[in-house]
């Protein structure tokens, strides 16, 4: 069973119960799970956790007392932080439980207002949680609008382009989550909620990079998460597929004069430069934490939408040493080239095979593999490449 198919079940924006699966029974410490629901005097409290063969899920029950109150002692495998539903009625609150940990869930009427304290990872879940509920009560409340709007009124045209605003605005708040909290149990489970009707976190095939970003944080502070090494067999099949895909589809690689390199995209694929043979390319070096950085992509995005159709090719080359800064860079810049990173920052192969001793830096190179150009900014590329392209 792969990770995507242990979320498959989940339902709405707050179902992660099944995560659960992945975290054996038994043994491990104990933490304790209290809580206040107002109003829910005598009524049962379920708190749930699926088998790992994702079998009945396993489930405790206890009754709250006559102000509302519950307690529950839960035992947690592998002494690692485990998935839990703690349900009451029709609503679930999902939490994120670490041992030793004394957690508190308060609610004064359905569980979609519940407070956690106690447990930083299931805080993170119910900060999560809100901005999808939230978003998905706001797209609802247009949809709803758009349908009782007559069919040839301009409103619905407003309503089409605030639904699509709002949209955006609802997945890059999920998006900014998962890139500030990367390195937590509850990134991993942001990877997989959805908005209803969405089948994708929000691009598609390039979402991988969040996946990759989040695997590699995650790793170094639960190296022994069941979690974890879920979701790195699933971007290990994912990458299997994509090498597969470039082997068929690759027309080979062209012998070149200049310093050959290959380093890794933000999809984990190792791009070669000598690919990009025949076309005028720039290798240009930058940071996403070089103050230049972004201005001088303005400017390299200004010559791309000139002179690309024509045979400019790009191969950036990222010193960065953080991930989720640079991934979060490119995301957010729109670069429309090939960008590579291997995280070494200044001792990066590349630097060195190009002698790059500061930021930032280029080299020109013309369609039969001469290089024509260093350090060409602005008029003085633009003129170049007219004179290449």
């Amino acid at each position: 069973m792969n990770f995507r198919e242990i979320f498959s079940g989940m339902a709405g924006v707050a179902a992660f119960g099944t995560m659960a699966a992945l975290a054996a029974c038994g043994g491990g410490d104990s933490a304790r799970l209290g809580g206040h629901f107002i109003g829910a005097v005598s009524q049962p409290v379920y708190l749930e956790r699926v088998n790992p063969a994702g079998g009945t899920p396993q489930t405790d029950t206890v009754v709250t007392n006559e102000k509302g109150e519950f307690e529950f002692r839960v035992a947690l495998p592998d002494r690692q932080p485990a998935v839990f539903n703690l349900r009451h009625g029709a609503d679930m609150v999902p939490l994120l439980i670490a041992p030793k940990e004394r957690v508190n869930v308060m609610s004064f009427g359905d569980l979609n207002g519940y407070r956690v304290s106690g447990s930083p990872e299931s805080e993170l879940v119910s900060e999560l949680h809100g901005i999808l509920t939230d978003g998905a009560r706001s797209l609802d409340s247009l949809s709803m609008l758009f349908t009782l709007a007559p069919a040839d009124s301009p409103r619905r045209d407003e309503l089409r382009r605030e639904y699509s605003a709002e949209y955006v605005a609802v997945k890059r708040r999920q998006i900014g989550f998962i890139v500030e909290n990367s390195s937590s149990l509850a990134a991993v489970y942001a990877l997989y909620q959805r908005l209803p009707g969405d089948d994708v976190l929000f691009n598609g095939d390039t979402d991988y990079v969040y996946y990759q970003m989040v695997a590699d944080s995650v790793q170094r502070r639960y190296p022994d998460s069941r979690y974890v090494h879920a979701l790195e067999r699933e971007i290990a099949a994912g990458n299997n597929q994509r090498d597969l895909a470039r082997r068929l589809t690759e027309e080979g690689i062209a012998e070149v004069d200049y310093p050959d390199i290959e380093l890794p995209n933000m999809y984990g694929q190792r791009v070669r430069l000598s690919s990009l043979a025949g076309k005028v390319i720039v290798i240009d070096f930058w940071s996403a934490t070089a103050t230049e950085g972004r201005l001088n992509n303005a400017e390299m995005k200004e010559l791309w939408d000139e002179y690309s159709e024509a045979g400019l090719a790009v191969y950036q080359v990222s010193l960065d040493t953080s991930r989720p800064l640079w991934v979060n860079a490119v995301q957010d810049q729109k670069l429309p080239w090939v960008t590579v990173c291997d995280f070494r920052g200044e001792a990066t192969v590349a630097a060195r095979l190009y002698n790059v001793s500061s930021l930032p830096a280029n080299v020109v190179i013309d369609r039969e593999g001469n290089i024509v150009g260093r350090n060409l900014f602005g008029d003085a590329l633009r003129r170049k490449l007219s004179e290449l392209l």
